[in-house]
């Protein structure tokens, strides 16, 4: 009966094929702008207040005589520029913003995943680039 030894039979800088690859830092960066934005995002609506004085200016803006006047003065291009800006406005207050706050790091997140699955080495290119 030979004699037990202590040596490792596999050795940490040789590939093995049951350890699974190794993922990139930008997957783990990818989890952890998806989990701090959706937090914030639900923080955001659950403590968010609606604001009179926007709602005061949605109602004026909205008004048939503003923007007859607004077309008058600016044409089609300044009726149309000025409600792309108060709809893009309305999605940093109250509410939308905790949509847009949600959509952002989910689009954030997809973005670090796809590069990570990108930029990960195939199955048997990690041995294949020691032979040189």
């Amino acid at each position: 009966m030979p004699a037990p030894t202590l040596s490792r039979p596999d050795p940490p800088d040789t590939p093995t094929e049951h350890r699974p690859p190794r993922r990139p830092l930008i997957h783990y960066a990818g989890v952890a702008i998806l989990v701090a934005g959706l937090v914030s995002a639900a923080l955001i609506y659950a403590f968010a207040t609606d604001d009179p004085d926007a709602e005061a200016a949605a109602e004026i803006a909205s008004s048939r005589a503003y923007q007859h006047n607004l077309e008058l003065m600016g044409g089609k291009f300044a009726l149309l520029s000025t409600e792309f800006d108060d709809w893009f406005a309305s999605l940093w207050r109250g509410r939308p913003l905790a949509y847009t706050v949600a959509v952002l790091s989910i689009a954030v997140a997809g973005v670090c995943f796809w590069v990570a699955h990108v930029s990960a080495p195939l199955p048997g290119e990690a041995e294949h680039k020691d032979d040189g």
